[in-house]
């Protein structure tokens, strides 16, 4: 699961923006993170360079790297002149998309091809580099790399449901079709949710 070229992946949010910018400090370099949140605005240094921020589906974390996190609730207690540290989402994490601390998981991408950049997903305890699901389309070590590399998409964005039982893998959002396919994590199995169950478990918009 050890990546050797870099890919950031965002999960957009409705209402959110983020940016940032570097600032150098006598007790070593630390970074600044400006974040408009539903739940605030904060302004806080952090301790690793923010690379793509983006806010996990759920709104209660900033993604600032493709490993790293922070909770909301960290930043909005952060002190001047204190950087708050960064989470790693697991040891050896992928591409990081989403995080559901109240859930304790995340969503990651394993690439797998280059020619086109292809990706498996992973969901896991916060901490773990297990994969809580076992089926086509996510990492599993049992399975040959020419089988992975047969399964993998170039489309893929992994997404938690925002009570952490279900994986959507390749959807923006609900759309406009009757149903929608998502995984259930503890099952591993494919369901299909309908278009009003898929706008409250995902927080997607339907068009």
């Amino acid at each position: 699961m050890k990546a050797n070229f870099l890919v950031f992946v965002a999960v957009l949010t409705a209402s959110v923006h983020a940016y940032s910018k570097t600032n150098a400090t006598s007790a070593g370099e630390s970074f600044n993170l400006s974040v408009q949140t539903e739940a605030g605005n904060f302004h806080c240094l952090i301790d690793e360079k923010p690379i793509d921020v983006t806010l996990s589906s759920d709104g209660e974390a900033v993604i600032v790297s493709g490993t790293g996190y922070v909770p909301v609730g960290e930043l909005s207690r952060c002190k001047a002149d204190v950087p708050v540290h960064v989470r790693r989402a697991a040891p050896q994490v992928g591409f990081l998309s989403d995080v559901n601390i109240k859930a304790g998981i995340y969503a990651s991408m394993v690439p797998v091809g280059v020619s086109p950049l292809s990706f498996l997903a992973v969901v896991a305890k916060i901490g773990s580099d297990r994969n809580l699901v076992q089926k086509p389309g996510f990492y599993r070590t049992t399975v040959s790399e020419s089988k992975l590399e047969e399964e993998a998409a170039s489309d893929m964005n992994p997404v938690l449901s925002l009570d952490g039982k279900y994986i959507s893998v390749d959807r923006h959002q609900c759309g406009s079709d009757p149903e929608v396919n998502v995984i259930e994590i503890k099952s591993g199995k494919t369901i299909k949710i309908d278009n009003k169950a898929c706008g409250k478990l995902f927080n997607w918009v339907a068009k």
